[in-house]
């Protein structure tokens, strides 16, 4: 009898060890589980994109912005975040259920780190090409095609004498550090180092630079036209655009297009991302909100 007792006692415990064992295993996999869908909302990893047009819960997609330069990208007096880039970011997700916009507001070069931590998945913040940043990120096909301008006072007489880049040699500007146009005007210095454009850098906005043109500070500043015939509807600045030449621009500049700019590993988001802008370019989205911030449609065309 003892030990058929000491029998099933053996028995029934390793029974209760196998049932403790199997709990233990459900309590991982769940554990995994969970954290399998955290990640799902923070990143969009090429697999999981593919998959995500079936799922219930989209993919949650932060896109990271400094708020300006205006119209582009601002915060307006009821503190909320609108412009160009911020409308056609919105009509493009709006064709993508899959994911789950989150916009945020940073520093300019908050935008970038996020980006290489996968903070962010997506900067928009009318941006241009350049090498460094196509080693560094993946691009998305052109939201914008931009044209350039020299802003001069309407009483420079400098300002006649302008149709290229060589006859900004000698004269003064003042740009912010780190934008495409800013690169723009290094990259001439370099090449021209004998006769370069003297360039004050500064973080004041474009309606303050384009003030100390107006007032004789600065000889000329160098910006987007559509940008430039925004302000100066709402400004009426007594300034003037000369146009420079856009061959030499595309060689200082890259092509004058803007890009959603895209952290590397996020293959899948570029493609979604291409096919819902050509698809709001197609249904007339990009014109409208063109026309709406510019009167005139600057969307790029795809053929």
């Amino acid at each position: 009898m003892k030990k058929n007792n000491v029998k099933k006692a053996i028995l029934g415990l390793a029974a209760a060890v196998t049932v403790l064992g199997a709990l233990a295993g459900c309590s991982k996999q769940e554990v995994k589980s969970s954290a399998s869908e955290t990640s799902k909302t923070n990143a969009a990893s090429p697999e999981e994109s593919k998959q995500a047009e079936g799922t219930a819960e989209p993919i949650t997609i932060y896109a990271a912005t400094g708020g300006s330069p205006k119209p582009f990208t601002f915060v307006d007096t009821d503190n909320q975040l609108t412009g160009h880039n911020i409308d056609l970011i919105k009509a493009v997700f709006d064709k993508l259920p899959q994911y789950k916009l989150e916009i945020e507001v940073t520093d300019f070069p908050s935008i970038f780190a996020g980006l290489d931590s996968d903070r962010y998945q997506i900067g928009v913040n009318n941006f241009a090409k350049n090498e460094k940043r196509q080693e560094k990120y993946l691009f998305t096909d052109p939201i914008f095609a931009n044209e350039y301008v020299a802003i001069f006072a309407k009483d420079n007489k400098k300002a006649e004498s302008i149709s290229s880049w060589d006859d900004l040699a000698g004269l003064k500007t003042i740009s912010q550090a780190g934008i495409n146009i800013t690169t723009a005007l290094e990259n001439y210095n370099a090449a021209n180092p004998q006769n370069p454009i003297n360039i004050e850098y500064s973080e004041e906005d474009l309606v303050l630079q384009i003030q100390d043109v107006e007032a004789g500070k600065y000889d000329f500043v160098l910006m987007d036209k559509p940008m430039f015939e925004y302000y100066q509807k709402e400004f009426n600045f007594n300034a003037t655009g000369v146009p420079i030449n856009n061959d030499v621009s595309k060689d200082l500049m890259g092509e004058p297009f803007s890009y959603l700019i895209v952290s590397k590993g996020n293959e899948q988001l570029v493609e979604d991302l291409n096919k819902a802008l050509k698809e709001v370019i197609e249904d007339g989205t990009s014109k409208e909100i063109n026309l709406k911030w510019f009167g005139s449609d600057y969307s790029p065309s795809y053929e």
